[in-house]
């Protein structure tokens, strides 16, 4: 027997009312920007935009950003990391869920109009949301511990950009026809509200089973499980659970939110664009600010100066890194692997081994772009790379910056930490110094500390040092 549908919908509007009311609540200490931890995990966070089973954006999300507890942030940065080794990868639908938006979905469900049944739900009444599964009434994204993702790797097409005016075509279609996503066919798309989406469903083909089991796999390694009724919904049980559900807005990620949730800083600043030479800094969190950590040291940077990057946030005014400009990028970066030739290195930071057959691609056309990959043993796409194990001595310690993390074709590769030439020698477009430097970087940094590169010129960093809660160089 259906619901008197009238009497929930008044009693979910009256739920939304009371969550918007609500709106002044904060985000949590345990809450993160999944970007912050891993920004090399993909996001197309759906319920920030109408492209979503409801045709409108949800009840409180301000932004389209992923966020997820700390524990949560973490193991999928695990995840994300060992996919990586094969070839694959993660993108996020949605994280934490503010439950005004959960009470946004109710009400839709109870009122007239199905702008994307089409799409969403060719084959259900969406009266029948609740009882087949589809929609919860209390959700655990809403605790801040499950997400919606699909895999990304080599098979997968291009991501197709959505407009309102875009033709709705129905989520169970063949992979080459549906919605282009940018993961790998998982036998339907996202919030596809159809029995081929239960991840156990026989009825699809081959390889969506296969993608589903390897993104099963990867999942559970790091203590998630997932869901019978969806293959892209899993929770993480690696913690004490949190019962309670949460309502603060999901609203844009401030500079200011990175730096505060950094317990180490490497600030690199120069005299001006221009300059290749520079100053570095480490930094540790003494409370509310930071104390210096040894000595300054200097590097050197680009043959042809800096110029904002590609990292955490978006260019400010000036110049913009491209592919092969000979620039250093500026910007706050994450702080990735660090490799070497030697075969094990004494580091908390994960390490990669250099091999002779170890390539960083900088081909903005191919698949790898902005990526150290195994040439024996990947298929190329690439026309050109850089062979990281040679006879110079610049990569036989290094460590990634994570700048254009995910790709964006040609907007610059391959920029690192590694040792220099000389302190007169300027680089191609990574930031380099002497070799004594990069192993005191290999002995401190610490990605349990959220270690955080900040590098720009003199003038761009006073300007910014306060508003960003950044240290007095």
């Amino acid at each position: 027997m259906r619901p008197n549908t009238s009497l929930f919908s008044s009693l979910l509007l009256l739920g939304l009312a009371l969550a918007t009311m609500a709106g002044a609540e904060n985000r949590p200490d345990h809450m993160v920007y999944l970007r912050t931890i891993d920004p090399g995990i993909e996001q197309d966070v759906r319920y920030a935009s109408a492209h979503n089973f409801t045709g409108h954006p949800l009840a409180g999300y301000d932004a389209a950003e992923c966020l997820l507890t700390v524990e949560t942030a973490k193991a999928l940065a695990r995840v994300q990391t060992a996919l990586r080794a094969e070839g694959y990868g993660l993108k996020v639908f949605d994280c934490y869920r503010p439950s005004r938006a959960v009470a946004d979905m109710g009400r839709f469900a109870t009122e007239p109009g199905d702008p994307r049944k089409a799409e969403f739900y060719p084959r259900v009444d969406k009266q029948d949301f609740w009882r087949l599964g589809y929609v919860a009434r209390v959700s655990g994204h809403s605790k801040g511990s499950t997400v919606d993702l699909t895999l990304t790797g080599p098979q997968a097409l291009p991501a197709n950009k959505w407009t309102p005016a875009a033709a709705p075509v129905d989520c169970t279609a063949p992979y080459e026809q549906r919605w282009h996503d940018g993961g790998v066919d998982m036998g339907t798309g996202f919030d596809c509200f159809d029995e081929r989406a239960h991840p156990d469903n026989p009825t699809i083909n081959a390889t969506a089973k296969a993608n589903r089991q390897r993104l099963t796999r990867a999942m559970e390694k790091e203590g998630f499980s997932g869901y019978s009724k969806e293959w892209w919904h899993f929770t993480y049980a690696g913690e004490v659970a949190k019962k309670e559900v949460m309502d603060f807005p999901i609203t844009p990620l401030a500079t200011r939110d990175v730096v505060d949730a950094s317990q180490q800083l490497i600030v690199v600043t120069s005299k001006n664009w221009e300059d290749i030479q520079g100053s570095a800094q480490r930094y540790e969190r003494d409370g509310s600010t930071f104390k210096k950590s040894g000595d300054a040291f200097a590097v050197v940077l680009g043959k042809t100066g800096m110029a904002w990057g590609k990292g955490l946030f978006e260019p400010g005014e000036g110049p913009v890194k491209r592919e092969g400009d000979g620039k250093a990028p500026a910007g706050v970066f994450k702080l990735g692997t660090a490799f070497g030739f030697d075969p094990v290195a004494q580091t908390k930071l994960p390490y990669l081994a250099l091999t002779p057959t170890t390539e960083c691609v900088d081909d903005s056309q191919s698949s790898r772009y902005n990526e150290l990959v195994d040439g024996s043993v990947i298929s190329k796409d690439w026309s050109s790379s850089e062979h990281m194990r040679n006879e110079d001595v610049l990569y036989r310690k290094g460590i990634v910056i994570d700048h254009n993390t995910p790709a964006m074709p040609g907007a610059g590769s391959c920029i690192f930490f590694h040792i220099w030439r000389a302190h007169t020698a300027p680089t191609a477009g990574c930031t380099a110094m002497d070799q004594a430097d990069i192993s005191r970087l290999f002995n401190w940094l610490d990605p349990r500390e959220t270690p955080l590169l900040v590098q720009m010129p003199e003038a761009q960093y006073e300007q910014l040092r306060e508003p960003w809660g950044l240290p007095q160089r």
